[in-house]
């Protein structure tokens, strides 16, 4: 920072005390004159502003401004007035015996000398100063704390959360971490937790645009760095992974493939006690690989906010200060930086690659690599099925399912059917085989009280043909679908509940193949009213709001069109295709 700059930060964090020796003022987003940055800064005679809101967004880098801060004012440009009335900052009382006393009594406790967990020196006889203590007590609570369900058993506090994506979750709860009388259970789901940070990072872990099938393109090389790895571990890679939660405290110790996360946040009602810490470390591919990577990670993560440390490719990284709502903003983005980054060690080619990758991530395209090009539909997150969009004078997307099953279990399927008829329909709609379920989702548009509408033309498919409306989708695994099936003559409304899928309301009529009808959901609240060609068909009452994401669904093999997808909010009508 140059000398004499005025530093504009969007925390307090205590970092930035380190600054302060060269600034001529400071000016915070967010954070209060009780915190530390705000002390120091008052020992240091240095004008500041806290909690101004938004000045990172209003006063550009590098601009010529005036701060008054008694006024809590910040002008445009230099103010001859006011720079001419300012006062000199306060000198050090250098030298004095009260700085000599304190610079001794400093010297007990601030030095750090235990930096190394697996030294033979981090030990209690290894601690010289207050700050060895605290590290070393840290260091082995930690462990203490992970090993818990191993040590305890059966008799632990622990659940296992059913994730939905590929971790395997044990949760550890201190105490209003998960909703009442679910601790005694062998496996719980995402919607029984009740922590306000972990609910955070888990919306970010499972966001709509976030892909956990799959993988990344790999060189020969990395392919080979893979298979080595994968033979000459001692352990498999990922294995469980542990969070200890209460109502506003979570820490994550999360295994992703070959690589570890941890993530410790305190979310509470005081911004000053607030805090994000994350530390990320390890990979499969190369050094360079893995460093380019963690460069990425770093980048992101101090556009969010963080202050970002690396050695290697060891990541720290954190965030204090921030109130609830922004600290929880900054968590659903980090469980998207995560869930978006796996194996990028192996497939980020050269450095130029980083910057462009971190601009994708803040206009929300986590395909970072362009791994689903062919299904890629503007404006959308279709990361599963294949999507096509005709792009004409009238806009017509595809989903094409008939790549996804084989032939011989289609053909079955259609003299099954043939025989059978709609009962066997039904039956093959029950199969957990089938459940297969591809989205397209509108990327930039959530809503709570809108009417949204879409016309369907079922082309093909044997053991289904189907297609209809998603709404009110948080991620893949909830939301509510309303479709028509051309093989079983009906409609249906769905809801998924941490991927189980339910039948809320389900009414017969005729559905003709190759024929456009015309869906509209109207949501108002809780309240879901369904229609079919302007005919009111269902109308369901749900346990609570439904706000979220909309999109297009459609299931297994069917083929299916769509067209003049549409969204009113608030009567503001926006046309998606």
């Amino acid at each position: 920072m140059p000398e004499g700059a005025i530093l504009v930060a969007r925390t307090a964090a205590p970092e930035h005390a380190a600054l302060l020796d060269r600034a001529a003022g400071l000016v915070t987003d967010i954070g209060g004159v009780a915190s530390h940055l705000a002390s120091v800064a008052r020992e240091l005679g240095l004008p500041a502003l806290f909690d101004a809101g938004d000045a990172t967004s209003r006063i550009p880098h590098g601009q010529t401004v005036t701060l008054w801060a008694d006024a809590a004012a910040v002008y445009e440009g230099e103010v001859s007035e006011l720079a001419h009335a300012r006062s000199g900052r306060r000198s050090h009382v250098f030298d004095s015996p009260m700085h000599k006393r304190l610079r001794n009594l400093l010297d007990l406790i601030a030095p750090l000398n235990l930096t190394d967990p697996e030294a033979p020196e981090f030990s209690p006889a290894g601690c010289r100063t207050i700050h060895d203590i605290i590290r070393f007590a840290h260091e082995k609570s930690m462990k203490s704390m992970f090993a818990l369900c191993d040590d305890a058993g059966d008799e632990a506090n622990v659940v296992r959360l059913k994730a939905g994506i590929p971790l395997v979750l044990y949760c550890v709860d201190l105490g209003g971490g998960l909703k009442e009388n679910l601790t005694t259970c062998d496996e719980v789901a995402a919607s029984h937790v009740e922590s306000v940070p972990m609910r955070a990072l888990w919306k970010g872990l499972t966001h709509p645009g976030v892909s956990w099938s799959g993988g990344v393109a790999l060189s020969t090389r990395n392919m080979l760095a893979l298979m080595a790895s994968s033979t000459t571990a001692a352990d498999a890679p990922g294995g469980d992974s542990y969070a200890v939660i209460s109502r506003d405290y979570v820490n994550l110790s999360a295994k992703f493939g070959y690589h570890y996360a941890n993530i410790d946040a305190l979310c509470g009602q005081e911004p000053g006690q607030n805090y994000v810490t994350l530390r990320f470390s390890g990979g499969v591919g190369s050094f360079s690989g893995r460093s380019m990577r963690i460069n990425f990670l770093a980048s992101v993560l101090s556009r969010l906010g963080y202050v970002v440390g690396i050695t290697g490719d060891l990541l720290d990284a954190s965030l204090k200060g921030a109130d609830c709502a922004t600290l929880g903003e900054v968590l659903d983005q980090t469980g998207r930086l995560l869930g978006s980054s796996r194996l990028l060690d192996l497939a980020i080619a050269n450095p130029g690659q980083v910057e462009g990758m971190v601009e994708m991530f803040f206009r929300g395209d986590y395909d970072f690599l362009g791994q689903s090009d062919r299904n890629r539909v503007p404006g959308f997150y279709s990361l599963q099925g294949d999507w096509t969009l005709d792009g004409g004078e009238a806009p017509v997307l595809r989903q094409d399912g008939s790549k996804w099953v084989d032939g011989l279990s289609s053909g079955v399927a259609s003299l099954a059917g043939k025989f059978m008829g709609k009962r066997y329909q039904e039956f093959l709609d029950g199969l957990e085989a089938y459940a297969y379920f591809p989205l397209a989702v509108a990327r930039d548009h959530q809503a709570d009280d809108a009417d949204i509408a879409v016309e369907v033309q079922a082309l093909s498919g044997n053991i289904d043909r189907a297609g209809g409306l998603a709404f009110g989708l948080q991620n893949s695994g909830n939301y509510f679908a309303f479709r028509v099936n051309a093989l079983e003559d009906n409609v249906v409304l769905f809801e998924f509940v941490d991927n189980r899928r339910l039948e809320r309301a389900k009414v017969e009529m005729p559905v003709r193949s190759g024929q456009w009808m015309r869906l509209n959901v109207r949501v108002r609240g809780t309240k879901i009213s369904c229609l079919v060609d302007g005919q009111a068909v269902i109308e369901h009452e749900a346990v609570k709001t439904v706000a979220g994401f909309v999109g297009l669904w459609t299931k297994a093999d069917s083929v299916t069109l769509f067209r003049n997808l549409a969204l009113n909010v608030g009567g503001e009508q926006l046309s998606l295709i």
